[in-house]
């Protein structure tokens, strides 16, 4: 396979973005040191890691997963994992940028759902190529001062996401249905968006425009669970990654998870996991090391 390999250039920074805090957009060299020193999933990041060169494993949600060469690592914002192994081979390229800078067309599953969910992709030879032309778009976008930057880069981005749709992937956490109704997909990227504001069926409903039961009933129709059901499982997803990363404490957590009471928090992550949040910290490091 010919090697797709982008040229090696310093990353470039997309200044601060109104509304999406200090995450920059950047365009890197993936080499087995900056791996090594990954950092910790950040909540409003989106990534993707595009391997044209050797292999890693990693492990998600107590999953583990190879990305090897002609693969992309897409990592939804707040995707927490650990590396398991990396070769001294390694190539490729990193892109990280706002999740503001990505669609939300709510009528389609892609490329509105792709980002909320973590996946690893096939890319063939003709869409490593189309990629890589989207990706030295940015890259000279992002080394001149035009005007309407932001919109550019959020175009090619789209495209580049576009690509990956037709690709074959496998998701790391539960995947949406391809056929899901539009009310259920439209609950459930609002709830990969509001999960830390809104705790109550009845608030998404009303975003929607629908009574509770009736999202109730077309949610559980499609993912077999309720939206209730849905909202505790996300929290609790986010809730087990956050308790991996270093230094945070429970009373964080439970406040960046909306909570106002770290006793009612502590409860709620016992009753999902089996086992304090201590605890849980303690197994899942120990495990992971």
């Amino acid at each position: 396979m010919t090697s797709l390999l982008l040229p090696q250039t310093t990353a470039h920074r997309f200044p601060q973005l109104t509304g999406y805090g200090a995450e920059s957009f950047d365009i890197a060299t993936l080499h087995p040191s900056s791996l090594a020193g990954h950092p910790a999933g950040q909540e409003h990041l989106a990534e993707m890691i595009w391997l044209t060169q050797g292999r890693f494993q990693i492990m998600f949600d107590l999953e583990t997963y190879e990305v090897s060469e002609g693969k992309v690592l897409f990592l939804a914002p707040g995707q927490r994992f650990f590396l398991k192994s990396i070769s001294p081979d390694l190539e490729g390229t990193i892109l990280r940028f706002p999740a503001g800078f990505m669609p939300a067309d709510f009528d389609l599953p892609y490329p509105n759902l792709i980002y909320r969910v973590s996946r690893i992709f096939e890319i063939d030879e003709m869409t490593a190529a189309g990629i890589a032309s989207a990706v030295e778009c940015m890259r000279w976008e992002l080394t001149n001062s035009y005007y309407q930057k932001t919109e550019v880069l959020a175009g090619y981005l789209k495209i580049v996401l576009i690509y990956l749709s037709r690709q074959r992937s496998t998701a790391l956490r539960s995947a949406f249905k391809a056929d899901m109704t539009l009310l259920a997909r439209r609950f459930l990227d609002l709830l990969e968006r509001q999960y830390h504001v809104h705790k109550r069926v009845s608030e998404y409903a009303d975003e929607l425009a629908v009574t509770p039961n009736y999202l109730n009933q077309i949610v559980k129709q499609e993912t077999g669970m309720s939206a209730s059901a849905n909202i505790r499982k996300r929290l609790l997803l986010q809730a087990k990654r956050m308790a991996l990363l270093q230094g945070m404490s429970m009373k964080t957590v439970a406040y960046k998870l909306g909570f106002d009471d770290t006793a009612h928090f502590s409860k709620f992550f016992k009753m999902g996991c089996g086992c304090n949040f201590t605890t849980y910290r303690k197994m899942r490091l120990a495990a992971a090391g």
